[in-house]
């Protein structure tokens, strides 16, 4: 929406709240309409998805070495957006594939899929765009 250009945003449950970065007033709130996601939530929580330690470590030992992803930035404000287990990401956030060490050492994370965040690493079920798990 480029009338919005230069302007903060952050996501709050199904709505995106536009921010005038300079006086933090509410400029608009807008419905997020991301791709269907009407039957997502059910099926993301009846599917129970655990990782052994063992995965996590083999995570955190080669997610960690690769370098931090830059925030993304609008006309001079950075935008930051908090993340939580069970959200969808938007479709603009780039979800990464682990190193193939990783899928070697823990093929059981072949389906999954990886964001970095401020020094914390998030498990992603790419299909959905779901945050299955934080990992710090």
């Amino acid at each position: 929406m480029p009338q919005y250009r230069g302007y903060n945003f952050v996501l709050v449950k199904d709505e995106v709240v536009i921010v005038e970065p300079s006086s933090y007033k509410i400029v608009a709130v807008l419905p997020y309409s991301g791709r269907s996601t009407a039957a997502a939530p059910a099926r993301t929580e009846q599917r129970k998805t655990t990782f052994s330690d063992r995965d996590r470590e083999v995570i955190r030992k080669h997610v960690k070495a690769r370098p931090v992803e830059r925030e993304r930035q609008t006309t001079g404000s950075t935008v930051r957006t908090e993340i939580r287990r069970g959200e969808r990401l938007p479709d603009g956030v780039e979800i990464d594939a682990f190193p193939d060490e990783v899928y070697r050492e823990a093929p059981s994370l072949r389906e999954y899929r990886y964001i970095h965040r401020d020094s914390r690493t998030y498990i992603v079920e790419p299909q959905e765009r779901r945050i299955i798990e934080e990992i710090d």
